[in-house]
């Protein structure tokens, strides 16, 4: 009786490890996230608009970015625990839409949307009373701008003009 596996036996065996790496390649990506972009123009009495909203078809809408706040004066606070104070109320099932980030430079709103890229989109001007100063309907074409086909990257659509009255 033979001990091992023999000559033939490893042979066969070293030809079954070698044959995934010759038949396919595997594509890795480096890029594991990206922010697509839209910009919107507005046009007519910009003067008046104190917000640009982005809605896309799951009415899911923006919100101006926050400013940030005067720093709360530093205090000493002891940490406390009290066994029989009521537990903190759960989370919201639904959660604000957190990938739409605004800026503004003049009468341009930038919208970063994370890796989304809606089919359309609603655009509003606002007043600062929250008043709708114009309001339009968007078919969005996305072009890809960076990354590639087998693994995504990041994407843009051509400028949108929003004329207010």
């Amino acid at each position: 009786m033979t001990k091992g596996w023999g000559i033939l036996g490893t042979l066969a065996a070293a030809m079954a490890g070698l044959l995934p790496l010759t038949g396919c390649t595997t594509y890795a990506c480096t890029a594991i996230g990206w922010t697509n972009t839209l910009t919107v123009t507005v046009e007519g009495n910009p003067a008046a608009v104190s917000e640009v909203r982005l809605c896309d078809a799951k009415d899911r809408c923006s919100r101006p970015t926050p400013t940030p706040a005067d720093p709360l004066p530093l205090r000493s606070v002891a940490p406390t625990f009290d066994p029989s104070a009521a537990a903190p109320p759960p989370a919201p099932e639904s959660e604000p839409y957190p990938l739409f980030t605004v800026t503004r430079e003049g009468d341009t709103w930038n919208f970063m949307m994370g890796m989304n890229a809606p089919p359309s989109a609603t655009i509003s001007a606002l007043a600062a009373d929250g008043t709708v100063l114009a309001e339009q309907r968007f078919d969005l074409a996305w072009t890809r701008v960076g990354g590639s086909e087998q693994c995504g990257g990041p994407m843009s659509t051509p400028p949108l003009t929003l004329r207010v009255p």
